[in-house]
């Protein structure tokens, strides 16, 4: 259905292939990039001639016991172009009697991913990633990131107090468009998804997303280059930037 709409980029959110019911179920169906699930959507890619962003997949960990959360991103003709472990992991009380320690059985990455691609050079995240401006800093004016994929599957709670506030900040302060496909609804009795899968553009601006944040489908938009280089023209925040100064200053 996205091909026939002319889509050439399709964005997938966190865990878009498996959500256990118990922690650590996932650790089951883990896989390595070379496996059969990711074999599968390489030849979608391929059938379809479209890239995909592929968040949150079970990737083997470095023992039995532990995952990767890998976003894996997926040119057109059905080749594996790079992948990003989540750094920062889920360990958190959320209100509500909700307690999540994705480290239990989860492995944290240690690189920051930017890939170039015809749709701009994209910054890969995943999820809790969201809450560390430092990352998402890094990716622009480190990794020049034009475009900046953030796959998730926010809690009702914590998406309904700061999903689209969070979104929106990342795209204002790095002046790049914020692509994030979310999970939506209950999955089971002890998890729901926030949903409200959103595409927002270098000035902050929300350009589409889907009619309510419970849909399933996709959201389409535009991707233009040309009003990344506007709003950095207008907007030269790289230039009075002192973060380096800043920080040599209080240590």
């Amino acid at each position: 259905e996205a091909a026939s709409a002319g889509v050439k980029f399709l964005c997938f959110p966190e865990v878009f292939s498996f959500i256990g019911s118990k922690d650590g179920e996932s650790i089951k169906i883990a896989e390595p990039l070379d496996g059969p699930i990711m074999q599968r959507y390489c030849s979608l890619a391929k059938e379809s001639s479209m890239w995909l962003s592929l968040g949150g997949f079970q990737e083997k960990g470095p023992d039995d016991s532990h995952q990767y959360n890998t976003h894996v991103l997926i040119d057109d003709s059905g080749e594996i172009k790079s992948s990003y472990q989540k750094i920062h992991l889920f360990d958190v009380d959320v209100p509500g009697n909700m307690v999540y320690k994705e480290s239990r059985f989860t492995t944290a990455g240690d690189t920051v991913v930017a890939v170039d691609s015809p749709f701009g050079r994209l910054g890969l995240t995943v999820c809790y990633d969201l809450r560390f401006p430092e990352l998402y800093q890094c990716l622009r004016f480190k990794h020049q990131a034009q475009v900046l994929l953030v796959p998730s599957a926010f809690t009702k709670v914590t998406g309904e107090a700061h999903w689209e506030i969070l979104l929106r900040a990342r795209a204002i302060e790095t002046q790049c468009y914020v692509i994030a496909a979310a999970q939506a609804g209950k999955h089971n009795e002890k998890r729901e998804s926030y949903g409200d899968s959103i595409i927002i553009d270098p000035w902050g601006t929300v350009i589409a997303r889907l009619p309510d944040r419970l849909s399933t489908g996709f959201a389409v938009a535009d991707i233009d280059l040309s009003k990344v280089d506007a709003v950095r023209t207008k907007m030269p925040i790289s230039e009075h930037r002192k973060f380096d100064s800043v920080w040599k200053m209080t240590l």
